[in-house]
C-alpha cells in the first residue's frame, strides 16, 4: 500500500531523530559505521552538507517508490540500533576523549529555546565544553565585545573564559544559518545554511537535535589546525589560575608544558594553515580545582606562564 506524504515525513523524522543518537563519540566505531551506511553518510564530510535532510525531503512525486524503499531501510536500521543509542534525557556520562575538551561558546538567534535545548541534549556526546547562549553573551559583555566583530576581542575571549571557538546559529523557520569563529586562530569560517524538515508546519525536536549534532561535528573538525591549549589568567598564591578545569578533562597531578606565545601561519588568502607554539619555557602541575572550569597550577621546573604563553598537554606538545 502506498504511504501518504505525511507518513513518509513522520518515518523519516523518526529516523533522523535516532540518527542524532550516534554522534561521534556516542557509540562504538562499528555501530557508528552501521548508522552511516544506513543513512547514506558513509565516508562523507558532514561540514560540507548544506542539509542533512534535503536528500530525504526534497523528492519529486515520481520518486515515491524510492522513498518507500529508503524508509524501509531506515526503519530496519532503527529497529536494530535503537537499543544501543544513549538516552536523550537525564544525566549521563560525557563522551570520552584522549585530549582535553575545547570550550565552545554558543550564540543563538530566532527560535533559541528549541535550539538551546537541542544543543544541551547532544553536547555530552561530543568532546566539548559548551557554554550556552547566556554564558557566552555574558563573556562577550565582560570583554566589551560585539558579537558581530569577535576579532576585536579574540585575545580577551581566549584568556577568559578560554573560548576556542564561537558557534553562531540563526533560526528562520525551518532554515538555519550557522557559522563558527575560531578564537585561537582569529578566523571566521564561511556561513552555511541547513534546511530542516517540518511535520504539520513545525520542526520536530529530533530535527533540531540532528542539526546540533551536525553543527558540533563540523565545528570540531575545524579545530584541527591547532591542538588544545589553555592560558593562565591570574596569579594565585604560589601558582596560577588557568582557564580550564574538570570539565575540560584535566586531572589533579597532571603536568602541562609552558610554551611561549604561539604564531599562526596563514596562506595568501589569509586562511590559517598551521599554528606553532613558542619555545618551551617550563612545566606546571595541576594541584586543585576552583569549580569545574578553573584549575590551579604550580611550577614544577623552568619558568611559569606569562602574558601570551600557552599551556599544553605533553602528548600534544610537538617537542
Amino acid at each position: 500500500m502506498t504511504q501518504h506524504p505525511a507518513v513518509i515525513y513522520g518515518s523519516l523524522t523518526l529516523a533522523a531523530a535516532l540518527l542524532a543518537g550516534c554522534a561521534s563519540n556516542g557509540l562504538d566505531d562499528e555501530t557508528q559505521e552501521r548508522y552511516r551506511k544506513a543513512f547514506g553518510q558513509e565516508h562523507e564530510d558532514w561540514s560540507d552538507r548544506p542539509s542533512l535532510f534535503r536528500e530525504l525531503f526534497g523528492k519529486e512525486d515520481g520518486a515515491v517508490s524510492a522513498d518507500e524503499a529508503r524508509i524501509a531501510e531506515l526503519e530496519a536500521a532503527v529497529r536494530e540500533l535503537e537499543g544501543e543509542r544513549s538516552a536523550r534525557t537525564g544525566e549521563r556520562e560525557r563522551a570520552e576523549t584522549d585530549s582535553p575538551r575545547p570550550r565552545v561558546g554558543l550564540l543563538l538567534e530566532g527560535n533559541s529555546d528549541a535550539l538551546a535545548r537541542a544543543f544541551r541534549e547532544v553536547s555530552p556526546d561530543h568532546p566539548v565544553v559548551l557554554l550556552d547562549d547566556a554564558a557566552t553573551r555574558t563573556a562577550l559583555e565582560e570583554a566589551d565585545c560585539d558579537a558581530q566583530d569577535l576579532s576585536a576581542c579574540a585575545e580577551s575571549l581566549a584568556l577568559y573564559p578560554g573560548l576556542r571557538t564561537v558557534l553562531s546559529v540563526e533560526s528562520r523557520g525551518q532554515e538555519l544559518s550557522w557559522s563558527s569563529y575560531d578564537v585561537a586562530l582569529d578566523y571566521a569560517h564561511t556561513e552555511r545554511t541547513s534546511e530542516l524538515p517540518t511535520v504539520d508546519d513545525n520542526v520536530p525536536d529530533g530535527a533540531y537535535r540532528a542539526f546540533a549534532d551536525q553543527a558540533l561535528i563540523a565545528t570540531l573538525d575545524r579545530l584541527d589546525a591547532a591542538p588544545w591549549h589553555a592560558r593562565a589568567f591570574a596569579e594565585e598564591g604560589d601558582g596560577w589560575a588557568i582557564n580550564a578545569g574538570r570539565d575540560a578533562g584535566l586531572e589533579e597531578g597532571q603536568e602541562l608544558r609552558v610554551r611561549g606565545a604561539p604564531n599562526t601561519i596563514r596562506n595568501p588568502s589569509d586562511r590559517p594553515v598551521a599554528w606553532r607554539p613558542g619555545r618551551l619555557k617550563g612545566t606546571v602541575k595541576v594541584i586543585e580545582f576552583a569549580g569545574d572550569n578553573v584549575a590551579l597550577v604550580r611550577l614544577v621546573d623552568g619558568e611559569g606562564p606569562g602574558e601570551g604563553d600557552v599551556l599544553m598537554v605533553k602528548d600534544e606538545d610537538a617537542t
